[in-house]
């Protein structure tokens, strides 16, 4: 008892990292250049309707003293929507995705769904969640972020 009261009193003094996140959603828009082609900006997400694509930045901070590790970034994908082939982005970062809810993760060629009791390959509109395993430690005062894509059913 006397030692976990210790502890418990030393417990403020301890220098901890505190990660802090922040999720954005903005409409994207293909806007037409002078050349003929067109490039892809995220707007504020004042209306979206069905077939409007959708993008989500996560960004990361760490406002504490000490460096984080370990840090995993699970977002899902919403139900009103389908996530966009190959736009999971972050850097230094591991993308793993989830077909079933977030109960397990694993890259892109090694999912799979039952479809009429077979199996195939999973696509990406099967994707209900996404996960980043940051690769390196958030330093002290450093940040970053992570990107996806969607399509509005």
């Amino acid at each position: 008892m006397r030692t976990l009261l210790l502890a418990l009193m030393l417990l403020p003094s301890f220098v901890m990292a505190e990660v802090t996140l922040k999720t954005e959603a903005f409409k994207i828009v293909a806007v037409q250049q002078s050349d003929g082609t067109a490039i892809e900006e995220w707007q504020a997400a004042d209306k979206i309707v069905p077939g409007d694509k959708v993008g989500f930045r996560i960004s990361y901070a760490n406002q504490g003293e000490e460096a984080a590790e370990g840090i995993v970034i699970n977002n899902p994908v919403p139900a009103d929507a389908e996530y966009v082939a190959n736009t999971a982005t972050g850097r230094n970062t591991r993308i793993t995705y989830s077909v079933d809810g977030g109960e397990t993760f694993a890259t892109a060629s090694a999912l799979t769904v039952t479809e009429n009791g077979a199996s195939r390959p999973a696509k990406a509109g099967d994707y209900t969640n996404i996960r980043w395993t940051l690769n390196t430690p958030v330093e002290a005062g450093d940040s970053g972020k992570v990107e996806y894509k969607v399509r509005i059913k």
